[in-house]
């Protein structure tokens, strides 16, 4: 259960004195009539939030975290901190948020979570510097209102090359987490991993961890309270991060490329994980709460994927989130990319150009503007494995379809087709394409 993040803070900061900040509060998990209870200054506090990457720099957080307030967010979720990291506190604060601050630590094999490559079981000096580090930003934020808890570590266990390098990573987690408490009494201590592939290494080895961060996705959402119980975890949970079914487990078309879930699907799937799944744990006082994945506005394969955000756009999860924490819905249904298909291929010499049918319309049944763009999930780095390339395009003679042009590349590419509505919504549609064309 994998996550590109795209946008991720920097792990080290120039540790300054920032005066003016007000009183912490202090952060609890306890059992309340043998019921897990996440607290804040002794009040009963539930989760409602984001993974939070930012609409586009930190001059915008106040302008994101209003926003996010207006949706029913109570909380944001950071995967490391940086030189924004205090900006983002002191928004979140003024807009009554809550932060998971999260706490980086390297990964043991390239993956999906980024390019590192660290030895848990030889390099000592390296886990000592980890460790100096999170301690130096336990001891820069603690004090700060909007710290919530901290989620030391995402998906290492997961992105760990073998049984001993995970052992030796859970191992240090611990060592992480006892000199974190020693610094900071008032914040719980979490860890993040994928799926249950974390929950028997911290089971064993990380006995000091006051509750365990789950990332999943789709339709395992339902799945996972069960398999949680089966594992005999008697610890609280909180879902770090949430969304549509994701491409890491998404069937394949008759191209290979992973197939992507209808806008309509991706809705429902956020809607119905927080009011269906969800409710009766956070009611038996398992479960401490949700961080839907992602509030961002990148325009990329992740972004269009997962995101709440297209740029200044709003995609259908920013609806969904606010209908999953406020039951209220878009004033006006959201328009819908009824069909995308790929005809006839026309050879110019500027290039090929492809025929391409699409019905695009908003809930009064206008069609709406399109553009079109392309994914290439086989390039040979990863910035070219996530970037998406707009497409030339012009109106073809047949109602409803447009001239488009295909890109000079070779294998599978993942096709959209783009339509935005005045309000600012924007939908899409995916197909793929096996290139070169020869139809």
């Amino acid at each position: 259960m994998l996550s590109v993040r795209h946008t991720a803070f920097a792990l080290l900061m120039a540790l300054v004195f920032v005066p003016g900040v007000p009183a912490h509060a202090h952060t609890a998990i306890v059992k309340v009539d043998g019921r897990w209870q996440l607290q804040v200054d002794g009040k009963p506090y539930v989760v409602r939030g984001v993974t939070f990457s930012g609409s586009s720099s930190s001059a915008a957080y106040e302008q994101d975290c209003a926003r996010l307030s207006s949706l029913g967010v109570n909380t944001l979720r950071t995967w490391g901190t940086g030189t924004e990291t205090r900006a983002l506190l002191d928004a979140a604060h003024k807009h009554g948020l809550k932060v998971l601050v999260g706490l980086w630590l390297r990964q043991g094999r390239p993956g999906a979570e980024s390019d590192d490559s660290f030895d848990y079981i030889r390099d000592t000096r390296g886990m000592k510097k980890q460790l100096a580090d999170t301690l130096a930003q336990v001891r820069y934020f603690k004090d700060h209102p909007a710290v919530l808890a901290w989620g030391i570590g995402n998906e290492v266990l997961l992105n760990s090359p073998n049984d001993a390098e995970k052992e030796a990573y859970a191992r240090f987690l611990e060592q992480v987490i006892k000199e974190v408490k020693k610094l900071d009494a008032s914040h719980p201590v979490l860890s993040v991993d994928a799926w249950t592939f974390g929950v028997p290494w911290w089971e064993k080895y990380t006995s000091s961890l006051d509750a365990y961060g789950i990332n999943v996705y789709g339709g395992g959402i339902h799945v996972l309270p069960g398999e949680l119980a089966k594992a005999g975890v008697v610890k609280p949970w909180l879902i770090t991060e949430f969304g549509p079914q994701g491409e890491w487990d998404a069937p394949k078309d008759t191209n290979g490329v992973p197939r992507e879930p209808a806008d309509t699907e991706k809705y429902a799937t956020i809607v119905d994980g927080w009011r269906n799944a969800l409710t009766p744990h956070l009611q038996e006082g398992r479960c401490l709460g949700l961080f839907v994945f992602n509030y961002s506005a990148s325009f990329d394969h992740t972004g269009l994927w997962l995101g709440m955000l297209s740029g200044s756009s709003t995609r259908p999860a920013w609806h969904a989130v606010r209908e999953a924490y406020t039951g209220q819905k878009p004033a006006t249904p959201l328009p819908t990319v009824a069909h995308l298909t790929v005809g006839s291929v026309k050879q110019e010499a500027s290039g090929t150009w492809a025929e391409v049918q699409v019905e695009a319309k908003d809930a009064a049944g206008t069609p709406l503007e399109v553009s079109f763009a392309y994914n290439f999930r086989g390039a040979p780095t990863r910035h070219e494995r996530d970037e998406v390339v707009r497409l030339q395009a012009r109106p073809s003679p047949t109602s409803g379809s447009w001239l488009v042009r295909m890109p000079s590349v070779k294998g599978s590419i993942k096709l959209y087709a783009l339509a935005k509505d005045s309000a600012g919504n924007l939908v899409a549609a995916t197909t793929s394409v096996a290139l070169p064309l020869t139809r």
